[in-house]
């Protein structure tokens, strides 16, 4: 199974190239590209093939190819709910990305 890294604006220099999954907030979006917010502050332009529709403000995870610092060539957006946490979020993902070697394995019954 392939996973890809959770991150937040950071990050992103460590992922350059990389098939990443970023959480944000909806500042802009014009369908084939939008401008978020992402969990920690950073603001990045995502740029999409097909129409992506999501509400100014609405909360979104995009999975996406980092391009650079600032730039993410999205592949799938999911609008996420109203009262998503965007702090805890980034709280969770910074803890985790502390432990990158730490991986849960399901346990057989």
């Amino acid at each position: 199974m392939d996973t890809k890294a959770r991150i937040n604006g950071s990050m992103l220099g460590d992922n350059i190239g990389q098939e990443i999954v970023a959480v944000g907030r909806v500042i802009t979006n014009d369908g084939k590209s939008m401008k978020l917010e992402l969990a920690d502050g950073a603001n990045v332009l995502v740029s999409f093939v097909d129409v992506m529709e999501a509400m100014p403000n609405s909360c979104v995870e995009v999975n996406a190819r980092v391009s650079d610092t600032r730039t993410l060539s999205g592949m799938a957006l999911t609008v996420l709910s109203d009262d998503f946490d965007l702090k805890i979020y980034n709280e969770a993902i910074t803890f985790a990305s502390r432990y990158e070697n730490f991986v849960m394995k399901a346990v057989a019954a």
